[in-house]
């Protein structure tokens, strides 16, 4: 459960987006004074902040300030002003996005979403293969398996792209870069690898001579 920080001096606001939060399933931290903000900040790590920009004691472009100098954790920031100078001194201060009030609580949800990148897809399961894409942690039947980087990121475009043909070339474009100068039989090594790993679900990743890969479900 993703927790999030709402630093929000409005009573009403705060509660109506604690609870539309909380029912999707967010542990939510509320807070509405500026001091006691970054003090609960450092306390309770979340994983997004949710900031108002006129609060008391300090405001909030000081506590996005703060954040920043000290944690990459991502910052919305709110304000009852909607210009683009406000806009332009969040993005400046190193917020991820912006939002004016009053809040549509849906479109609010949305853009936390796109941020902590979850998503309907994220999670993947079927006969006995587990891979969440926002952990990047693999199950076999129950039993957790360690993936490097490039082995997570291989199997979830595998995933995302089953039944199509994969070309070296496409996987090494789209893993390492259009910039990438190495051998490109590092795709070799890493599907290799994460054959090993995948254990009795290793034919799943199907070698089609003279074109590639392609990842079959239905094989075990």
């Amino acid at each position: 459960m993703k927790k999030i920080l709402i630093i929000e001096d409005e009573i009403n606001l705060a509660n109506s987006i604690q609870l539309f939060l909380k029912s999707e399933k967010f542990e939510i931290i509320l807070i509405h004074d500026g001091k006691e903000a970054i003090d609960k900040f450092y306390e309770e790590t979340p994983a997004l902040v949710l900031l108002d920009i006129n609060l008391p004691n300090i405001s909030g472009w000081d506590i996005c300030n703060e954040i920043r100098l000290n944690s990459d954790i991502p910052v919305i920031m709110m304000t009852a002003r909607d210009n683009e100078y406000d806009e332009l001194k969040g993005l400046e201060l190193g917020a991820d996005d912006y939002i004016a009030k009053p809040v549509n609580l849906k479109i609010l949800l949305a853009r936390i979403k796109r941020i902590l990148k979850i998503d309907n897809k994220s999670i993947y399961f079927y006969n006995g293969l587990g891979f969440d894409s926002r952990t990047l942690e693999l199950t076999i039947n129950g039993n957790k398996i360690e993936l490097s980087p490039k082995e997570s990121q291989i199997l979830e475009y595998f995933i995302r792209n089953k039944g199509f043909v994969l070309s070296r070339e496409k996987l090494i474009n789209e893993i390492w870069g259009f910039d990438y100068e190495g051998d490109d039989r590092a795709v070799d090594t890493i599907i290799k690898r994460l054959r090993k790993k995948l254990g009795i679900f290793s034919e799943r990743i199907k070698t089609l001579r003279g074109m590639g890969y392609s990842y079959d479900e239905d094989k075990i």
